[in-house]
């Protein structure tokens, strides 16, 4: 495959790092758009670059997916995150705040192409661009793919509201090596991905205020890619009697995300040509937290997409 990877590489172009953090530009060795562009000059070179990939190529779509390291936390969304006009004057006039996947994301919506957010960073998910893509009419998708953990963790925990047993405590410790781990072991980058890994169970569970939830995520250099994940749920049963179920499980991370990433293109490219837009809600069940979704039971969230997908097959047969 070694041709076809080095055709892969002539298609990178040189990205930005604005407000990714000083741990992710610090891993940076490659070119970067320079630091003194503003943002309006930085948007207009990603969407030229994405333009001539796709005619470069000869393709009637493009599908633009983040899968980019995870930015730093932020504490509060900005003003001009909220409505499009006020992110608009933000990127003409180089507001501070503003941040790589949100630039991004802008730039895809400028040459109508769908996009999928698949990090726990803001992008397509903020207000400003939402209104973007219904007015644009461009489908969308994120945040966050859920690729191991808290994809175990939104399988299991419907059986335990089933079986009426009341989780007590559910603690959830990661450790794996790869470039995505050192950028976590920075603490704002870190607490970006954290912050949201609890919230499916508290949602599945009806978020009970004696529940115990937290998850940690640390770098250990030599697991490489190799994901290592352990799950200690403490729960009562009938009478109250206490127990306890552990789990420990080791996956590639990468091979867990990219037949998701491969799926998330192929609907979303779907989309397109149905001419559908906006979010693509039946999609959740791919999102640690889904945008506009508050639905995070896996099964059901798998309902919503096979109801999608038998729709569209109704819809073709006829």
């Amino acid at each position: 495959v070694r041709d076809d990877l080095a055709e892969i590489d002539r298609n990178i172009r040189p990205g930005t790092a604005i407000g990714c953090g000083q741990t992710i530009r610090r891993l940076t060795k490659g070119p970067v758009l320079e630091e003194d562009m503003s943002p309006r000059a930085v948007v207009a070179r990603i969407r030229a670059d994405m333009s001539e990939f796709r005619d470069r190529n000869g393709l009637d779509g493009v599908v633009a997916v983040n899968v980019a390291s995870t930015e730093p936390y932020m504490a509060g969304m900005p003003g001009f995150y909220r409505n499009l006009k006020a992110l608009q004057g933000a990127i003409m006039e180089g507001v501070p705040g503003l941040t790589a996947g949100v630039l991004y994301a802008y730039a895809a919506f400028e040459c109508g192409f769908p996009y999928v957010n698949f990090t726990p960073s803001p992008a397509s998910d903020i207000p400003a661009l939402q209104e973007m893509a219904l007015e644009r009419k461009i489908p969308h998708a994120g945040k966050d793919g859920k690729t191991g953990e808290t994809l175990l963790k939104t399988a299991l925990a419907p059986m335990f509201v089933a079986r009426n047993f009341r989780v007590m405590s559910w603690e959830g410790y990661n450790m794996f090596g790869n470039r995505d781990a050192v950028v976590l072991d920075d603490p704002r980058n870190n607490e970006a991905k954290t912050r949201g890994k609890d919230r499916a169970l508290r949602a599945i569970f009806g978020d009970p205020p004696d529940l115990h939830t937290r998850v940690r995520i640390d770098y250990v250099p030599s697991l490489d890619d190799w994901k290592t994940a352990w799950d200690f749920i403490h729960f009562r049963g009938f009478l109250g009697t206490k127990m306890i179920m552990q789990v420990i499980w080791q996956g590639c991370d990468s091979m867990l995300a990219a037949p998701l990433v491969l799926d998330l293109i192929r609907l979303a490219d779907l989309a397109r040509r149905r001419g559908e837009y906006g979010l693509m809600k039946h999609l959740c069940c791919f999102f640690k937290n889904p945008t506009g979704v508050d639905v995070h039971d896996f099964w059901a969230q798998m309902a919503m997409l096979k109801s999608y997908a038998a729709a569209c097959l109704q819809e073709k047969r006829r």
